[in-house]
């Protein structure tokens, strides 16, 4: 058993809007994900906490990591979905997992080749982008005092994959993914 931290996006300024209405909310999203793969977690018999409670609970980064390292964590995966910049490309997509450290290249491997086979498996259509350290210091990665991981889980800037961002099937299937990913990862750690 392990002690995971899964770290939701807070990013509720990341929407998709379609005739003034938000369609998609990242933050929102990522959160109901997180629920998820914290259940499929706690049902391989780990100990698992998110960095903030509530669905739209109002949150900063370095609130979330001070939370984080107060459970003294074996792991965090942080969980996110991306977008292209301006002008907005709509047919990119895929996922692409982050990491700082050796240790976090190592969870990085698990859970984004797990969830990469099993979003291919779904969506055939889907873009392995690898497992990439980021050309910024990503605030979670670089404050947290466990080997850590940051997935962007498709794009929501592409229409076919905001569908199945919002759809709760993908979630389920999602949320599998990365758990299983995590509960082999901390069968390495001995």
């Amino acid at each position: 058993m392990a002690i995971i931290v899964l770290n939701p996006s807070c990013q509720y300024g990341n929407v998709v809007l379609e005739a003034g209405h938000v369609v998609y909310n990242e933050g929102h999203n990522l959160f109901d994900i997180a629920l998820k793969t914290k259940e499929a977690l706690e049902n391989l018999g780990h100990e698992v906490y998110l960095t903030r409670s509530l669905r739209d609970e109002a949150s900063n980064l370095e609130t979330e990591m001070q939370k984080a390292n107060s459970f003294n964590p074996d792991l965090m995966v942080s969980l996110h979905s991306d977008a292209t910049g301006e002008p907005i490309n709509p047919s990119v997509g895929g996922t692409t997992t982050f990491f700082a450290s050796e240790a976090g290249y190592l969870l990085a491997e698990y859970v984004h080749h797990s969830l990469c086979r099993a979003i291919g498996n779904y969506y055939p259509k889907h873009t392995d982008r690898g497992i990439k350290t980021h050309w910024l210091k990503l605030y979670v990665l670089h404050n947290i005092n466990a080997p850590a991981c940051l997935t962007e889980i498709l794009f929501h800037t592409n229409p076919e994959e905001r569908k199945l961002l919002l759809n709760p099937l993908f979630h389920q299937i999602a949320a599998k993914a990365i758990a299983e990913g995590i509960d082999t990862y901390t069968k390495t750690l001995g």
